[in-house]
């Protein structure tokens, strides 16, 4: 087997991976999944050299084309995972202020200096 079908065949399992829903449920273990996916992917493209033959070129060709999906569905992960960050910390500064209502109130609000002596 070629290097080039090798490569196929992870960029093939990459895609329908992330063709899945990623859920906050199952999102670690995609992340996991993904990242040794990649690793393997890029040990394996050192070992893809040129000259090709018409079926190599074929088959990199649609890895090229799954390239594509695979990284507008990276970044759509890279949203999800941002956007509960920011509700996270949202959650936590409501969670804080309920605790303690007055921890960022201002301690010269309201005070009165008397100028004379």
């Amino acid at each position: 087997m070629s290097a080039i079908s090798k490569v196929y065949e992870v960029t093939e399992q990459l895609f329908q991976l992330v063709s899945q829903q990623v859920t906050k449920d199952n999102r670690d273990e995609c992340i996991q999944q993904i990242t040794s996916l990649l690793e393997m992917r890029e040990q394996l493209l050192t070992q893809v050299h040129p000259p090709f033959a018409a079926e190599e070129k074929q088959l990199f060709q649609q890895i090229a084309d799954w390239n594509e999906v695979i990284t507008t569905k990276f970044v759509e992960i890279k949203q999800h995972i941002q956007q509960d960050m920011i509700q996270l910390k949202k959650t936590k500064s409501s969670n804080q202020q309920y605790v303690n209502p007055y921890q960022h109130v201002s301690a010269t609000d309201g005070m009165f200096y008397d100028k004379r002596k």
